[in-house]
């Protein structure tokens, strides 16, 4: 799967060695050493870690309202809106009625425009097809007996290569509505494609990230919690001392689950620990959700039972703790799988709570519906597609979500060390196909991509073939898997192959044109 090269080992920065020849040698073997290691070179002035955010939205985006429109684009007209244009890599317009790319040049709903630290890229393919293939996102990998066969980019990143180590918490899984560990709506894979707990919960989000968060100018919060945090270590003793000795004796797959709990419950033991955090905008952590906002029972905010009126303030509470979370170092990866907006006849849930004015069933009649424009068997355009605008709207939607995260860590002062990847699961939401789904990074300066620009790839079929990209190794191109191994290596991490595929070219190299 993940085959780390060889490297040199990594120089100590001066912070750095002057704090072990403070320590000494004997205290990096202590719990924690590495919090407060990253927190003195950090004040010291050592470059702050990166941190990523991946995000994913059902059913998929309209690619006529957010594809580049050059000279070249199909010379049709969709809502009276000609699909060609004169877009190039760095200069385009996103500012077209129903473009779906609209919030991040909106500065005056956001605060400024982002449009210079955007990429988007044209022409990725998933290792799966249909809804299931969510899972393929950051596994890049196909699915059998319904899951992957390795971890996620980011628990490949946060656990198993320790980058999440040093904080309080290595990763956060949040999803919109739906706590089910399933292919459709689960982005989070421990090794051996083991699907990792979702949190859906604002009260459990903020808990888990939050709870325990003392000031550091308050001394007797200080002091009652290192009081809990020794009670709470030596419950964490006893059942980490079970876990083990039972671990022995488990199947191999059983083994994975176990490893899984342990890893929780190292992420566990570090909320045990009083941690002073760092930047200037944790003086004081966030508010906690009222109770009076969101029903407390979890299963009230899933999907067919009650929840679909909730998913867009769940939504919003998931994004302004993230922001808060990566601006005070608590965590440094995090996931989220967002919802369909609350449209559902079939359930009734059929409030359109945004006013868009949108069909009551989202499923059906707003993804599925859409059509792509489409050439016959003489390469001939034979449709211009469904001139419907309903899934370019909710794509907006979705877009506007990852403009107000990016608005929110600018105001903390931490956007420079984000990396933002938002994708969908199908790239042509008709015919369920996960082939050339649109993709959009979003960061700050000290992400090594190039930003403010779009990223257009070679197709990997002309048409009409459309069933090309798995089976064509000359196409391989066009694998999302390129770009999970430049966003390792971009965090530091040297591998050159992420994800499983019966032909290697899909899976090895870094995507070209990001850098």
């Amino acid at each position: 799967m993940t085959r780390p090269l060889a490297k040199p080992p990594q120089r100590l920065s001066p912070s750095r060695r002057a704090f072990l020849r403070a320590v000494g040698m004997g205290a990096t073997a202590l719990p924690f050493y590495k919090l407060l290691e990253d927190s003195f070179a950090q004040a010291a002035g050592d470059p702050l870690p990166l941190k990523l955010m991946c995000i994913s939205a059902p059913h998929g985006i309209a690619t006529q309202y957010w594809a580049m429109r050059t000279p070249t684009s199909p010379a049709i007209s969709l809502d009276g809106l000609s699909l060609q244009g004169t877009d190039t890599e760095t200069s385009f317009d996103i500012g077209y009625p129903n473009c779906s790319l609209q919030p991040f040049d909106d500065a005056a709903t956001y605060g400024k425009s982002y449009k210079d630290r955007i990429l988007t890229i044209e022409g990725l393919d998933l290792a799966s097809d249909g809804h299931d293939a969510t899972t393929s996102i950051l596994t890049g990998s196909p699915l059998t007996g319904g899951k992957p066969a390795n971890s996620s980019l980011d628990q490949f990143l946060a656990v198993e290569q320790g980058l999440g180590a040093s904080t309080r918490r290595s990763n956060i899984v949040l999803c919109v509505g739906d706590s089910d560990i399933n292919a459709a709506t689960t982005l989070s894979y421990s090794a051996g494609g083991v699907g990792v707990s979702k949190i859906i919960s604002p009260f459990d989000a903020f808990d888990y990230l939050f709870s325990g968060f003392v000031p550091p100018n308050d001394p007797a919060g200080q002091a009652a919690l290192m009081r809990k945090n020794a009670l709470g270590q030596s419950v964490i003793d006893a059942v980490r001392a079970d876990c083990t000795r039972l671990r022995g004796r488990l199947a191999p797959v059983e083994q994975q689950k176990m490893d899984q709990h342990l890893a929780a419950i190292r992420d566990l033991e570090k909320s045990f620990m009083t941690m002073t955090p760092t930047g200037p905008s944790c003086t004081m952590a966030p508010a906690r959700p009222a109770s009076t906002d969101f029903p407390t029972d979890p299963n009230k905010l899933k999907k067919y039972n009650g929840g679909e009126p909730t998913f867009d303030a769940v939504t919003n509470v998931f994004i302004d703790l993230m922001a808060q979370a990566f601006a005070c170092d608590i965590t440094r990866f995090g996931t989220m799988v967002m919802n369909d907006l609350p449209w559902d006849s079939v359930h009734n849930a059929t409030t359109d709570a945004l006013g868009y004015g949108l069909p009551s069933d989202f499923h059906n009649l707003v993804a599925h519906k859409y059509v792509t424009y489409g050439y016959d068997w003489q390469n001939k355009l034979a449709t211009q597609g469904d001139s419907t605008t309903w899934l370019a709207k909710y794509n907006k939607y979705v877009f506007g979500k990852v403009a107000r995260l990016m608005q929110k860590l600018d105001g903390l002062g931490a956007l420079d060390n984000v990396l933002i990847y938002l994708t969908s699961e199908l790239g042509n939401p008709n015919l369920h196909s996960s082939a050339g789904v649109p993709t959009l990074l979003a960061g700050g300066k000290s992400i090594p991509f190039r930003f403010g620009r779009r990223l257009k790839l070679d197709p990997d079929c002309t048409p009409p073939n459309d069933s090309c990209m798995a089976h064509d190794p000359k196409f391989a191109n066009g694998a999302n898997n390129h770009l999970h191994v430049s966003i390792a290596q971009a965090f530091g991490v040297s591998i050159n192959s992420f994800g499983t595929n019966t032909n290697t070219a899909f899976t090895t190299g870094p995507l070209a044109g990001l850098t």
